[in-house]
């Protein structure tokens, strides 16, 4: 057995080193025993012990501190430079406080460096801590887990838990109730749930209002009106130099939603490259980028680039050369231009000051969509570990985490400090949607050197009500405020069904990664040549060959299996 277990082990940190570097409680003591996990989908499973919850140190669910006696836990976190000290920090204490424990910290590195140091620590047999708080996959997640190096949860759930159970049976903790289990029916993890009205809705258009009011034209509504608008753009002199220096539209290869043609995409075929252009009808998955509209789609584009309309510069240049040209500090050269938020430009930018929102467009065949990126689907943020000494205690500091003054640290910092509660005079950020005025600014901290949160890395479960609870600040260029302007345009302009992850087995993952990735690389350099022009649209039959000969069906043969069982689990 002990020869099975190293090998199983260096299999499970190898396969995860290389997807890395890609992408009830009483007075007296009672015990719960969970078994350490089972591997109902199949898959090595290293041996596994039980896992005895002892609920004898805790008081009475609800109380103050939660348990009798302090127990010292070592936590194991990411390095955050923006954190002065995780000892000393105002959340840390308050966490102790309630919980009554001593967090000792060890630190990770961020990103892959982080992945890979943790895959080391397991395969070298060392110690884990008893807690691991920082982000991870839902293949590491589930590969360490149905391993046995982090314990299941769900009993623990059922038995001790206060503020996560509570949320899970609310109506928001229902609907995500299929992204929490790991593919074997296993919870792993605890969740971190940030719901934004600004995220979800992220693939926003922005066009010059100043050139629209000068040239005496209206925002367009369509894709041919944008068309025209695009035209006056470029031949009417609208920033008024007597040069024909205007770049009608523009983005880049890699900032947050500045590649253009993903989003005006959406006025053809439903497109969201977060979830790898994945559309789905009555169950049945198909992409995007196979489908006739999506031809259509790049055939008007093509007209945009070989008409001056559409900037080359959108599928060479990187976001510090985009934002090169949209700060031009001699005149406004931009037009129109795609953008996640207006937060691409500086704070206090005058060239921002002539941008607006526009709604999605509508496409000859009547097709107005825009891509969904459901933002409070569940990622992976909690874990305690098989060397946990006592998995009851760490599981309450988790748990703690999703109490409501907890939620509100997290994301907004210490109340009266940080922020306060609302002056009722102020108007709210999406008061327009119905949504009550909660929090109101005093000193915003996100994002910036200080000692009172933990930069919202940990379990949570921030509602839409929260974040939409933001009070104006009064700046009509504040980048949030004008999100919240936009989105209205923007929601529920998606089809009936969309996906918004899939849920691969290490063995499905590791069958399709490099097929996903080669169709990723060959599409995207496909839509690129097809739009200006290097490749003629009279190739789209070798284009679509050419999917399948990289294992396009495979891919969806394998999506389709992994998705239809991940629906099973609601």
């Amino acid at each position: 057995m002990k020869k099975t277990r190293k090998a199983l082990k260096r299999k499970a940190v190898c396969f995860l080193l290389i997807s890395s570097m890609l992408m009830l409680p009483g007075c007296g003591s009672t015990k719960a025993t969970q078994s350490a996990g089972d591997n109902k989908a199949g898959g090595s499973v290293r041996e596994k012990e039980a896992v005895s919850i002892d609920t004898g140190n805790m008081n009475a669910k609800g109380t103050v501190p939660i348990l009798k006696n302090k127990v010292t836990l070592k936590i194991l976190l990411n390095q955050d430079t923006n954190i002065e000290d995780f000892e000393t920090n105002d959340y840390t204490k308050k966490l102790e406080e309630a919980v009554n424990v001593d967090l000792n910290f060890e630190f990770l590195p961020a990103g892959t460096e982080g992945d890979q140091k943790l895959a080391v620590m397991i395969a070298s047999d060392s110690e884990l801590p008893d807690m691991i708080c920082r982000g991870l996959t839902d293949l590491q997640t589930y590969t360490y887990g149905s391993q046995g190096y982090l314990l299941p949860l769900n009993e623990m759930t059922d038995q001790i838990s206060v503020y996560l159970k509570k949320y899970l049976e609310s109506e928001d903790g229902q609907k995500y109730k299929q992204y929490i289990n790991s593919p074997d029916g296993n919870m792993y993890a605890f969740p971190r749930i940030v719901e934004d009205l600004g995220n979800d809705w992220d693939n926003r258009l922005w066009i010059n209002k100043t050139w629209l009011d000068k040239l005496g034209l209206k925002k367009p509504v369509t894709t041919d009106e944008y068309y025209e608008v695009l035209k006056h753009f470029r031949d009417d002199d609208p920033n008024g130099n007597g040069k024909a220096d205007e770049i009608p539209l523009l983005g880049d290869k890699d900032g947050w939603n500045q590649n253009i043609w993903p989003v005006l995409m959406n006025a053809f075929t439903y497109s969201n490259k977060n979830y790898d252009y994945m559309q789905v009808e009555k169950g049945k998955l198909q992409v995007a980028y196979t489908q006739d509209a999506w031809r259509d789609g790049l055939k008007y584009m093509h007209k945009l680039s070989d008409e001056g309309l559409l900037s080359p510069l959108t599928f060479t240049q990187d976001q510090n050369q985009f934002k090169q040209i949209i700060e031009n500090k001699d005149i406004q050269l931009v037009g129109a231009m795609t953008a996640g938020s207006m937060s691409v430009y500086q704070v206090d930018s005058k060239r921002k000051e002539d941008m607006s929102h526009l709604a999605p467009l509508t496409g000859p065949d009547g097709v107005c969509y825009t891509s969904y990126n459901a933002s409070g689907i569940p990622t992976y943020a909690g874990f305690i570990t098989k060397d946990c000494k006592d998995p009851a205690a760490a599981y309450m500091v988790f748990d703690y985490m999703y109490q409501t003054d907890m939620i509100y640290q997290g994301r907004f910092g210490i109340k009266d400090v940080d922020w306060k509660d609302p002056d009722p005079s102020k108007p709210g950020l999406y008061e327009s949607l119905g949504y009550e005025k909660k929090v109101e600014y005093i000193n915003p901290i996100w994002g910036t050197l200080q000692n009172h949160q933990w930069g919202e890395v940990h379990p949570t479960a921030r509602t839409y009500d929260m974040i939409c609870g933001q009070v104006w600040n009064g700046n009509p260029y504040d980048s949030q405020y004008m999100t919240s302007q936009a989105v209205p345009e923007y929601i529920n302009k998606i089809p009936d069904e969309t996906v918004q992850r899939i849920l691969y087995l290490p063995e499905e993952a590791d069958e399709i990664a490099d097929i996903k990735s080669t169709l990723g690389t060959y599409r995207d350099e496909a839509a690129a040549a097809f739009i200006t022009g290097t490749r003629p649209l009279s190739d789209w039959d070798k284009y679509i060959q050419e999917l399948n000969d990289i294992g396009l069906q495979k891919y969806l043969e394998v999506s389709q299996k992994a998705y239809d069982r991940m629906l099973s689990n609601k």
